[in-house]
């Protein structure tokens, strides 16, 4: 393994896993051009005898004539049955009688470049959502580009490989669903000389009922709004309104904000026009700040420009959300918020305060930035606002760190693991290495948030805790997204007497796919849970999100690793959660429940015949001790609050995501993987 040794004899390592300790000094690796590993297989073939017995190739005696390089850079990969014979020159097969399997015809390439003579492990290799012929597809004619990590983008690239592969799958038209399909909003901007229109606002009791619900709902979202500040304006609108619109537009347009959301949470009969309290929402927008200059009201410049994105978000027009959050992070920028801001200058309250604004609108910057598959416009390290833990111990702070973290986790995926930078072939691999380590630190300390505030227990844990939950596997299944596509090119671009065969996955590969499959299915069986005890969020995005990008990986699951998923009990809770959401007035969830059925009528004729409720056979058994090791099943027995409990089993433990990340060593996926 390509760790770095503690020098001891035994290593520390071995010490701890309680293994022999070996280092065999004379196994002296090297790497050749993946051309000659194929000309050698070729070679083989033509030579094998009716006895079974085969001839050794030596056009090239004594040694490789190919390139060795250093390692780190292009290592070939062979069939697990496959031994490369360095000293000689020599490829063999374990088994004599048999052929040894060549690549697949149909090997998955990100662009038209590239050679269709590389090796099957490459498709392992590099990210196939990247940079591909799909990037851009034509629709509507116009051109759209597919982001590489948006669900919507991936749910086109999907429908749109398999039916250029599978007969008669092209005949049905992809539902597409483009921005603002669900819901179409429209107005009218007000000028800075008129006066909005303060007619038809609710009683005061009931607004304040409606700020407390939208703070209910919104959680960490909602300390963007100082709450001691809004109800003295909340007050000070109700004493006379005129005055205090002509005086502080951008805080009315907060306010009605806050109402439409607020509206939306309580009313889930909706109508055939929008959400309930859209009106609401559409005279806010008329009052957000335009893009002419700077505001005299900053911060409600910001506020309103955020919760008007969050708002756009809900709606799934996803384009206006990014646009809104990013010129909200730009007045951030203007302002100098991002930055810390000195106590002993601004003062501790104001300082605070401009910190925990800019904190919330990163989260929504990063969210949104990876629902439509963009970078964001800031980086990490010109950021130096201090993160509220780092002043106080309370659950709020500490909840609000973690979410931060997980924000920069988002990015870090963003820039690495769906990265466009062309780097080595095993760049895909080390990266996920990377964010497995990230995930296990994150692990631990959101852990400890629970143990100490909760006792350890999730079902005594609050909205913000289950929130993070929810990120932190969402986290999980969008770095492993990559991989399923991988093994989705490599399913439905085999020769076609080989298509009702599963492919053969590594053990490296199957335990990072089967992490894949268990935060998937723990995403869904919380969101089942808290739809059965009525808390499941119909207008907020993020539920939704995590539930349609959960169940359509694991549709794609069935088809190409059955073997990993043990139960079909997640279809029944996606069903369950889609159908909540729709009962409650959902304006998406439709949209995403219509793509899932695409999706799985589509790929019904690659859906082996067995299924996954069978005794796997895709795994050898060695690389079921593998997985079964790495990833154990968990038993959540039946839905409600309960489930949650016996010691955190919702999450991967920090051990078990570090003993993934250091499976992924690029010379363990030397004998990587076999169709």
């Amino acid at each position: 393994m390509k760790v770095k040794c503690s020098g001891t004899q035994p290593c520390t390592r071995c010490d701890r896993k309680k293994k022999p300790c070996h280092f065999l000094v004379e196994d002296k690796r090297v790497s050749v051009p993946e051309s000659y590993l194929r000309e050698l297989q070729q070679r083989h073939s033509s030579t094998i005898t009716d006895s079974g017995q085969y001839t050794a190739a030596r056009s090239r005696t004594g040694s490789f004539q190919g390139n060795i390089q250093a390692p780190g850079m292009n290592h070939p990969v062979l069939s697990p049955n496959a031994h490369v014979v360095a000293s000689e020159g020599l490829a063999a097969n374990g088994n004599p009688n048999e052929n040894p399997k060549q690549p697949s015809e149909g090997e998955f390439h990100r662009d038209n470049s590239h050679s269709t003579n590389e090796g099957v492990g490459s498709v392992f290799q590099q990210n196939p959502l990247a940079d591909n012929d799909y990037t851009f597809a034509k629709a509507n004619g116009r051109y759209w580009y597919m982001g590489p990590s948006s669900s919507w983008s991936f749910c086109r690239r999907v429908l749109a490989l398999i039916g250029k592969h599978v007969p008669g799958a092209s005949c049905l038209p992809d539902p597409w669903h483009f921005d603002g399909s669900a819901f179409k909003m429209q107005w009218k901007p007000l000028g800075l000389d008129e006066t909005p229109d303060t007619s038809n606002l609710p009683p005061l009791d009931y607004a304040i009922f409606l700020f407390n619900t939208a703070k209910f709902y919104l959680g960490p979202i909602f300390f963007l709004i100082d709450e001691k500040e809004y109800l003295q304006n909340l007050h000070e609108l109700y004493e006379d309104a005129t005055a205090k619109v002509r005086s502080s537009r951008l805080w009315f347009a907060q306010y009605l904000l806050i109402l439409a959301f607020g509206k939306a949470f309580v009313v889930q009969n909706h109508s055939q026009e929008g959400p309930a309290g859209y009106q609401y929402a559409i005279r806010a927008m008329a009052l957000l700040p335009d893009l002419s200059g700077m505001n005299r009201e900053p911060l409600y410049s910001i506020q309103g420009l955020t919760l008007a994105a969050l708002y756009f978000q809900s709606v799934d027009m996803r384009v206006a959300a990014f646009q809104h959050i990013g010129q909200a992070l730009r007045v951030c920028i203007i302002e100098g918020i991002h930055r810390h801001m000195p106590e002993d200058v601004v003062g501790a309250e104001h300082s605070q305060r401009c910190g925990i604004i800019f904190w919330v609108v990163y989260m929504l910057d990063r969210e949104f930035a990876a629902q439509i598959g963009a970078p964001s416009s800031i980086r990490d390290e010109d950021i130096t606002a201090k993160l509220p833990s780092q002043n106080s111990d309370s659950l709020n702070s500490q909840s609000m760190t973690l979410h931060v973290r997980l924000s920069r986790l988002m990015a870090q995926i963003l820039a690495t693991v769906y990265g466009v930078k062309k780097g080595s072939h095993e760049s895909l691999v080390k990266h996920t290495q990377s964010i497995l380590r990230d995930l296990a630190e994150l692990s631990k300390d959101l852990t400890g948030l629970l143990n100490t505030h909760f006792q350890g227990s999730v079902s005594r844990a609050s909205r913000m805790a289950l929130r993070l939950i929810l990120s932190y596997h969402h986290c999980v299944v969008l770095t492993t997204r990559p991989l399923v596509m991988c093994a989705l090119h490599m399913h439905i671009e085999r020769p076609e007497g080989q298509a009702a065969q599963t492919i053969s996955l590594s053990p490296p590969v199957a335990s990072l796919m089967q992490s894949c499959v268990d935060s998937a299915q723990t995403v869904l069986h919380i969101l089942r849970a808290l739809g059965d005890e009525e808390l499941l969020e119909a207008f907020l995005p993020f539920q939704l999100e995590d539930a349609f990008s959960s169940a359509f990986l694991l549709h794609l699951i069935r088809v190409v690793a059955p073997s990993l998923l043990q139960d079909d009990s997640w279809c029944d809770n996606i069903q369950s959660i889609l159908n909540t959401m729709i009962s409650k007035g959902s304006l998406v969830a439709p949209l995403r429940k219509a793509e899932l059925s695409q999706l799985e009528h589509i790929m019904a004729p690659l859906t082996p015949g067995a299924m996954h409720l069978t005794t796997p056979t895709s795994l050898n058994n060695a690389q079921q001790d593998s997985v079964a090791e790495t990833m154990p099943t968990q038993d959540m027995g039946e839905h409600g609050w309960d489930v949650f409990d016996a010691n955190m089993g919702v999450m991967l433990s920090p051990r078990e995501l570090l003993d993934l990340a250091e499976q992924l060593d690029m010379e363990s996926l030397i004998h990587s993987v076999t169709l």
